[in-house]
């Protein structure tokens, strides 16, 4: 496996996925949460769709078969491929656990704020909810809420109540819209490495 500079977020995010995704086909198969490389950890949220994160770090995993039956064309290009599974970084997850939320309810049991995923839902991907609200029935549109961004999972607050995360939020947030606006082009994503 590649050595990273742990003093780097994208290192960590980087080995994140490299970690996760070595051991994503044992867990298709048997189900079992299991922590790897001190803190890191991969839990599946269930078939298909896995959680991994680390003290600094949370990523979404979607196979590209489960992508292709419930993600929009919007969702499935926020994802970087990688080993059959589309992978997302915090700061891009939103879109398709969104989407995910709405016919999973594994997926929907994840998500502790919907009012976080709906404003930054509208804070960050405005294109995105105005397209969805178009073709939405009125008792399904994204309404924008008052809430704090990227505070959706559980794993999200609980890295930012871990002082050393809190940096690691900011930056995420202050770099979302960068992200989104250069459509994932390849500069971006070896970023998100």
């Amino acid at each position: 496996m590649p050595s990273h500079n742990n003093e780097s977020l994208w290192g960590n995010v980087n080995t994140c996925f490299e970690i996760g995704l070595e051991i994503a086909k044992l867990m298709e198969k048997n189900g079992e949460s299991k922590g790897v490389s001190g803190d890191s950890k991969v839990e599946k949220i269930t078939d298909g769709i896995l959680l991994m994160s680390d003290d600094k770090t949370v990523l979404i995993a979607v196979s590209k078969s489960v992508a292709s039956q419930a993600l929009s064309e919007t969702a499935i290009g926020y994802g970087k491929e990688k080993d059959g599974y589309l992978c997302y970084g915090a700061a891009l997850a939103a879109v398709p656990l969104y989407e995910l939320s709405q016919t999973n309810e594994n997926v929907r049991d994840y998500i502790v704020s919907e009012e976080s995923l709906r404003a930054t839902l509208c804070g960050n991907y405005p294109e995105y909810v105005k397209s969805y609200n178009m073709t939405a029935a009125p008792e399904a549109k994204i309404k924008d809420a008052d809430a704090p961004l990227y505070m959706f999972l559980q794993k999200q607050l609980d890295h930012a109540a871990d002082s050393t995360s809190v940096e690691v939020a900011e930056y995420q947030v202050s770099h979302a819209h960068e992200v989104a606006e250069n459509s994932l082009t390849d500069d971006v994503l070896e970023m998100e490495r």
